[in-house]
C-alpha cells in the first residue's frame, strides 16, 4: 500500500492514503491555509492506453464542478501534471465524503434503505434539472455516513443527455440496456441503474442484466428478473412495484423522473413508519 510520502502536492498536507480505483488513488489532504480537509481524487497515466482514464478524470471535473446538492458530492478544484509536454496527471479536489458505499455495509432495515434511496433520488433529480445523465449509479458509489447522510459520488462517466458514449460505459449488475447497445442516454438511464442499485439493495443479488459479468454481449432481451417481494417478504408490494417499474426494458416504460420516484418512495417510507411497532 502506498504511503503518504509517494504524494506531494503544493499548499496541501497530505494526511491519509484512502483507497483506489482503476488508475486512481484517493488521499485525505489539508489545506495549508485555510485548514479545509479535502479528498484527492490522483489519477495518473502508467501506460500509454490510459488516456480515457484520464479523460474520465477531467469529465468528473467538468460536470462535478456544476453541481451543488447536500446528496451529490461536491468537486472544487483541478490540477493537470503533464510531463514532456504530455498529461501525465489529473488530480481532482473534493469534498471529503465520511462514511461506508451501500456496496460495503448494505443497509438491511427497510425504512433505512428508502430514506437512502430518497435522498440519491434527490441527488439524480438535481443532475437530471441540469441536463445532466449519471451514467454509474450503483451501490458503491453511493456513501453514507454515521449521521445518515447521503452521497452520490463519481461522476467520471457521467454526460449531458443525448450522448451516444463512443464505447460500453457502466457496471454489469446495474448497466441499463440503451448503455449496452450504445444508444442515446437520458434520464431513464439512471433511472434503470437506480432502479437494479435498489433491488440489490434491498435483495443482496443483482438483477440480470444484457451485460454479464464475463463482458460477453448475450444482449438477451428476455432475461426474467423475480420480483423483489419473492425475494424479501419484508418488501412491501408498493416498493417491489417501483422497482420492477425502474428496471424496465424499455426506458419509455420507466417512469418519467426521479422527482416522481422520490415522491413514491417519501410515501412508502412514511407507510413504513407507521406500520413500526411502537418503541422500536
Amino acid at each position: 500500500m502506498a504511503g503518504t510520502q509517494s504524494l506531494e502536492l503544493p499548499g496541501y498536507a497530505v494526511l491519509q492514503y484512502l483507497g483506489s480505483g482503476a488508475r486512481s488513488t484517493i488521499w485525505q489532504v489539508r489545506d495549508q491555509q485555510t485548514g479545509e480537509v479535502y479528498a484527492l481524487k490522483r489519477t495518473v497515466r502508467r501506460h500509454a492506453s490510459d488516456g480515457r482514464f484520464l479523460e474520465q478524470a477531467i469529465n468528473e471535473y467538468e460536470i462535478g464542478s456544476l453541481l451543488r446538492h447536500p446528496n451529490v458530492r461536491r468537486i472544487f478544484d483541478i490540477r493537470r501534471v503533464s510531463r514532456w509536454l504530455r498529461l501525465h496527471e489529473v488530480h481532482l479536489l473534493m469534498e471529503m465524503c465520511d462514511g461506508l458505499t451501500v456496496q460495503a455495509d448494505r443497509p438491511r432495515d427497510l425504512a433505512a434503505v428508502v430514506r437512502v434511496f430518497t435522498d440519491v433520488a434527490s441527488g439524480l433529480s438535481h443532475l437530471h434539472e441540469r441536463n445532466i445523465v449519471h451514467c454509474d449509479t450503483k451501490p458503491n458509489n453511493i456513501v453514507v455516513a454515521g449521521d445518515g447522510s447521503v452521497k452520490l459520488i463519481d461522476f467520471g462517466q457521467s454526460c449531458y443527455a443525448g450522448t451516444v458514449k463512443s464505447r460500453i460505459q457502466g457496471t454489469p449488475d446495474f448497466i441499463a440496456p440503451e448503455q449496452v447497445y450504445r444508444r442515446p442516454v437520458t434520464a431513464r438511464t439512471d433511472v434503470y441503474n437506480f432502479g437494479a442499485s435498489l433491488y440489490w439493495t434491498l435483495t443482496g443479488r443483482p438483477i440480470p442484466t444484457v451485460l454479464p459479468k464475463d463482458g460477453l454481449l448475450t444482449l438477451n432481451d428476455g432475461q426474467r428478473v423475480l420480483p423483489v417481494e419473492q425475494l424479501n417478504p419484508d418488501v412491501p408490494a408498493s416498493l417491489s412495484k417501483l422497482v420492477g417499474e425502474c428496471i424496465q426494458l424499455h426506458p419509455p416504460h420507466r417512469p418519467g423522473s426521479m422527482g416522481e420516484i422520490g415522491s413514491r418512495l417519501m410515501l412508502i417510507g412514511r407507510q413504513l413508519e407507521q406500520a413500526r411497532p411502537p418503541g422500536t
